[in-house]
């Protein structure tokens, strides 16, 4: 027999921490960039030069309810790596064992809420999780020794 809740349905990888349907559970991700056009004033009107892409970012939006899935350990890990300021690997999973490499990444923000304290252990019954990711491209890593923390997510 299997059990209802068990540990199955890995959605995302950030370094380490690994976010399942079941523990800390992605609920939306968004994808932002940008591109640069500083528009110079000529004679005919005005041109555009361009500059190459900007920032790209991920936002992630995540729910748990660590006394019921779990979730808190995925939480702990993803702390660390943004006190740290960490590089880790971003990996985007799918059924069969499939995923799709996003790159190396950086937390910039991390927010999280926990709702309804529970009266014997003072964790929030819910915790809302919100995680800022800045892509990084290979130029800005490469070269900086001791600043990826791991690669314990894609092994």
């Amino acid at each position: 027999m299997t059990p209802a809740l068990s540990n199955a349905g890995a959605l995302f990888s950030i370094g380490s921490a690994i976010l399942y349907t079941v523990g800390l559970n992605p609920q939306r991700l968004s994808y932002a960039s940008d591109a640069r056009f500083p528009a110079h004033p000529v004679q005919g009107g005005i041109a555009y030069q361009i500059t190459g892409a900007g920032q790209e970012r991920l936002t992630i939006e995540a729910v748990t309810f660590p006394h019921v899935v779990g979730g808190l350990d995925a939480l702990a890990l993803l702390k660390g790596y943004h006190r740290a300021q960490s590089i880790v690997p971003y990996v985007r999973l799918r059924g069969n064992y499939l995923g799709e490499s996003g790159g190396m990444v950086a937390i910039e923000t991390l927010d999280y809420d926990e709702e309804r304290l529970h009266p014997f252990d003072g964790v929030g019954r819910q915790i809302d999780v919100s995680l800022g990711l800045l892509l990084l491209p290979a130029e800005s890593y490469l070269g900086q020794t001791g600043r990826i923390a791991d690669l314990g997510g894609l092994l």
